[in-house]
């Protein structure tokens, strides 16, 4: 990190933390670490309250360059006043290929399930001439205009500009609705969780399409809280300046401060996932969300979540490879921790010799066995003798209504309210005579 007079280096502490003080003014930020590709921020703003997210990947190949890309962005620049849309061009290179190029107002842009909308390109070094509007991002007032590079090493560049957009007409503003649909109803089961305004979800395996975000803690795992309102009365159709402000407050600090800006649309319903980093198992997140117009803006829909830790499910029994098994057999499984006030969860068992049929058990809660009493009037009564089947857990869910969480050990197709968790067992088994 350094300027035209002053260069400090940091080292971090033993719990990954470090501090550097320098003079107010314009920075770019380089981050290096063995293992990892390079991760460089231009426009950092010493003196601002503004808060920046760093990505740091792991390298995609260590005999490659480490070297970020270089950037040039026509079109805007630092202190713009923006009115409507512009016309923009990115262009970048660098001694490996590009591999990604994205471009967003108000906020860094990445993975679409995290950070959509934003304009990319992958696998050119230039965007071309395009238009991009602040209205499609809900800014108005003070904000930015964010660019992210990523080569085929994962070496990244991110670029700043801090720009203005001239606010709307002020018109009637009004909060937000709460929600009102149930996001998870299981069909035996009934509703697992309810319309909440704020979950959090904890995954327990890393989602690749997640990585171009931050990757919030725990490590190993992904970790992001899901915002859902319904519009507010006064969002009845696409009105240029309007939008909605989402405010954040964590446990231990003192204010809200702006976490991101949504457009409205005049939907009837709006989602938005919250990925920062310092999102932590067991601390409580508060959220604001607000509808403004202009420079008028409404009182907040507020609401909470404290996200829970990661688990996973160890099979049992059968065994992996065991034989002479019944043919209304058990299935047991062991819970690698209690996570959450209620655990749900749905065996599979896989008919090989029919292609990958399979038969999925009655959902469970808080159970660790379960007896497969067969289908009647059908071919699977029981299962047939000297085959050989395999079986995992499809669904394991641990759910706490009161801390407004999920943790999601395994999701093999049960649900798409969340990402794919592949079960890390699938054990196969061969039935006995008759």
């Amino acid at each position: 990190m350094g300027s035209d007079y002053f260069g400090p280096l940091g080292t971090t502490n033993a719990a990954g933390y470090y501090r550097l003080v320098v003079p107010e003014g314009m920075y770019t930020v380089e981050f290096r670490k063995y293992g990892f590709a390079t991760s460089r921020v231009e426009g950092v703003k010493v003196g601002s309250t503004a808060r920046i997210d760093v990505v740091q990947k792991p390298v995609a190949n260590p005999t490659w360059s480490l070297e970020p890309p270089k950037v040039t962005i026509t079109g805007v620049a630092e202190g713009d006043t923006v009115i409507g849309p512009i016309s923009v061009r990115v262009d970048a290179h660098g001694p490996n290929d590009i591999q990604l190029i994205y471009a967003a107002f108000g906020k860094m842009a990445g993975a679409a399930l995290l950070t959509a909308p934003r304009h990319v390109v992958s696998d050119t070094y230039t965007t071309g001439t395009f238009s991009i509007a602040p209205a499609t991002y809900g800014v108005s007032g003070d904000t930015t205009f964010e660019v992210v590079v990523y080569d085929i090493n994962d070496n990244r560049t991110h670029v700043i500009y801090r720009v203005f957009v001239t606010p709307g007409v002020d018109g009637p503003v009004s909060p937000p609705l709460a929600p009102i649909a149930n996001i998870l109803v299981d069909p035996l089961r009934g509703v697992l969780i309810g319309p909440e305004t704020a979950l959090a979800v904890t995954l327990g395996k890393q989602i690749a399409f997640f990585g171009l975000d931050p990757a919030a803690a725990p490590p190993g795992a992904n970790l992001y809280v899901e915002l859902r309102w319904r519009r507010s009365p006064h969002d009845l159709a696409p009105v240029t300046g309007d939008g909605y402000r989402i405010y954040r407050r964590l446990a231990p600090e003192a204010d809200f401060r702006l976490l991101y800006t949504v457009n409205a649309t005049g939907a009837l319903a709006y989602i938005y996932r919250d990925s920062t980093p310092d999102l932590m198992v067991g601390l409580t997140a508060f959220y604001r969300i607000t509808y403004f117009r202009g420079t008028a803006e409404s009182a907040p829909l507020e609401a909470s979540a404290t996200p829970l830790p990661t688990w996973d499910v160890k099979l049992v029994s059968p065994a992996d490879e065991v034989t002479g098994v019944a043919h209304l057999p058990t299935f047991t499984w062991a819970p690698t921790a209690l996570v959450g006030t209620t655990q749900f969860y749905q065996v599979r068992v896989w008919d090989t010799p029919h292609g990958g049929f399979s038969l999925t058990i009655t959902a469970l809660l808080n159970a660790t066995s379960v007896t497969y009493t067969g289908i009647p009037g059908t071919g699977f009564e029981r299962l047939q003798p000297h085959r050989m089947y395999q079986w995992d857990v499809r669904a394991a869910l641990g759910i706490d209504l009161d801390a407004n969480a999920v943790s999601v050990a395994t999701n093999f197709g049960y649900t798409p309210v969340f990402p794919t968790q592949v079960p890390w067992e699938i054990f196969s088994f061969t039935t006995g005579d008759w």
